[in-house]
């Protein structure tokens, strides 16, 4: 199991794929992640154990959990590597990372960037602070700071 921490969805009682099958079984991996699906939220989750939310339960015991629990905030999945960070989903679109891109904030073209869907238009950033910067256009009361995670300048010093 990759190390992304022990509250992912790949450990939540509200994954279907836990619900189903408790653990990614080595020859069954490629079911978990197709079965993967936040049955509180309602939304597909493509990478379980990289993804996260104040609602989870540990999955040892589905039958347990809270089938009316109030939603705790949103979702958010592991950001580009800079230390370990976590960066929201816009809504239940689920960023990508890793993925090439060019920056809608910079123009920056990355092989390792963001990108996201949002009403039907796919975003691309170089850092996750220019992915949060672009978020909070669309979230502005939530108090997250994108002053808090690396800037394209620190990220790609060695690179200009």
């Amino acid at each position: 199991m990759p190390n992304g921490g022990p509250d992912c969805c790949g450990n939540c009682s509200y994954n279907r794929a836990v619900q189903e099958m408790a653990h990614p079984h080595p020859e069954q991996r490629k079911k978990f992640w197709d079965l993967s699906y936040c049955t509180l939220r309602e939304v597909n989750i493509n990478n379980p154990f990289w993804a996260y939310c104040r609602n989870f339960t540990y999955g040892k015991r589905p039958e347990e959990r809270d089938q009316a629990a109030e939603l705790k905030g949103g979702i958010s999945a592991s950001g580009l590597y800079e230390g370990y960070v976590r960066i929201p989903w816009d809504g239940k679109n689920e960023p990508r990372v890793c993925v090439p891109t060019i920056c809608d904030i910079c123009q920056r073209k990355t092989t390792e960037g963001i990108v996201v869907e949002h009403e039907d238009k796919s975003y691309g950033f170089c850092t996750n602070r220019h992915y949060v910067e672009w978020w909070k256009t669309m979230h502005p009361d939530n108090p997250l700071n994108p002053a808090r995670y690396q800037s394209p300048e620190e990220r790609y010093k060695d690179e200009d």
